[in-house]
């Protein structure tokens, strides 16, 4: 007879969703490597700002064997004197409603699994009072890092340390993060860190051996933790080095148009491509495989899954010695700058143009495979949830 498997409900703040495909994109993929060893449906509610909805919309699908229901309802457009806790109390009422419908329709579940804190947590300590139901947090936002600061607020800090008091176990996906939430108060007898997950097979290398000369960057295009800005300005010092290169920069968001124009102003035409976005991931990994190196010059970070796909792909990284990209990237991966040093990373351009051959592809999809894969974060995870002892 075998064992059935664990009912895992994930509650994630950020989810992909028809606003924004690519918000929280690496809560899905946990939760997809989470699904070969466990039963997981998804619980997201999401508010719409710009636009009125009479009332709230619920879409329920399958997606790679993972249930997601998401909750579109309206939300506050504006803030004023008690507004947060009205949108904290909006959240959390769609949160119970979507958490009876899935309960109804499937098994009892065994356990939590809550990303991205507060609400989401207060969410699970409240499910935990009423029905017993144990849960975990894994944190990805990097509001706790002294260079964003953003963690505030006294009822805040409060209601965040009682919520992970509670928890059955905190995983990050960088030491650095957990170093920062610590320094915070946020301590727990179980905190892991358990990295963000690629599929590695749709990100493979191809080990024709070809130089390219092809720079790729792919992120969010939000300037002021991304630095695409200077990422520019450091390819127009290149330029005037050499000009037989070509800088991909794959993405949308909000400083999209603002870059485009930027590029177009500092005259790099003729050096820089935008792909624009790129949903599907087989077109992404083949963006990979034609490059010579990915390129990422954050001022801040926490680990970009980015990364992990260039590795998967065989591929070098040049990146910024912030975050956790530190506890990835040594010199047999790629090479490190100081973030917003403009020359170290022309410098560091340059020579991969004509050395990124030079590293060990198979040693890089190797590194991939056995810290990133779908089956190796799953089973990382199914371990902690029985360490939890989910409800029986």
């Amino acid at each position: 007879m075998t064992e059935e498997k664990l009912r895992i409900l994930f509650v994630s703040r950020w989810y992909p969703h028809k606003e924004d495909p690519m918000e929280g994109l690496f809560v899905q993929r946990h939760a997809q490597a989470v699904s070969n060893y466990a039963n997981v449906s998804v619980l997201y509610a999401h508010p719409i700002i710009n636009k009125k909805i009479l009332s709230p919309r619920w879409e329920f699908s399958t997606f790679r064997d993972v249930d997601e229901l998401r909750i579109y309802y309206s939300g506050l457009s504006r803030n004023f004197p008690g507004s947060q806790i009205i949108k904290a109390s909006q959240y959390l009422f769609h949160l119970i409603a979507g958490y009876l419908w899935l309960q109804k329709r499937t098994k009892r579940f065994k356990l939590a699994h809550v990303n991205i804190l507060t609400r989401t947590a207060i969410f699970a300590s409240v499910l935990k009072n009423l029905t017993g139901l144990p849960y975990l947090i894994t944190e990805h936002w990097s509001r706790y890092l002294p260079i964003t600061n953003t963690y505030r607020g006294i009822l805040r800090k409060i209601v965040t340390r009682y919520v992970v008091r509670r928890a059955g176990a905190i995983t990050v996906v960088t030491e650095n993060l957990k170093n920062a939430m610590q320094r915070h108060g946020l301590h727990h007898k179980r905190f892991y860190i358990i990295p963000n997950v690629v599929d590695t097979n749709i990100f493979t290398p191809t080990f024709l051996n070809h130089s390219s000369k092809k720079l790729l960057h792919v992120s969010c295009f939000e300037d002021k933790s991304k630095n695409i800005s200077g990422l520019l300005r450091a390819t127009q010092k290149l330029s005037h080095l050499r000009n037989d290169f070509e800088l991909v920069l794959v993405g949308d968001g909000q400083d999209f148009q603002k870059i485009k124009e930027y590029s177009q102003n500092l005259h790099l035409e003729a050096y820089v491509t935008f792909t624009g976005l790129i949903e599907k991931e087989e077109k992404l990994a083949e963006c990979y495989r034609q490059s010579c190196c990915l390129v990422m010059f954050s001022n801040y970070e926490n680990m970009p899954v980015v990364i992990n796909e260039s590795l998967a792909c065989g591929k070098p990284v040049i990146a910024t010695r912030v975050g956790g990209i530190p506890e990835i990237i040594d010199s047999a991966k790629g090479i490190l700058i100081d973030p917003k040093n403009e020359d170290s990373l022309c410098e560091a351009m340059n020579y991969m143009l004509d050395h990124a051959s030079e590293y060990d592809s198979q040693a890089l999809r190797n590194y991939a495979v056995e810290n990133f894969s779908f089956s190796k974060v799953g089973e990382c995870f199914l371990k902690i949830y029985q360490e939890i002892k989910p409800i029986q």
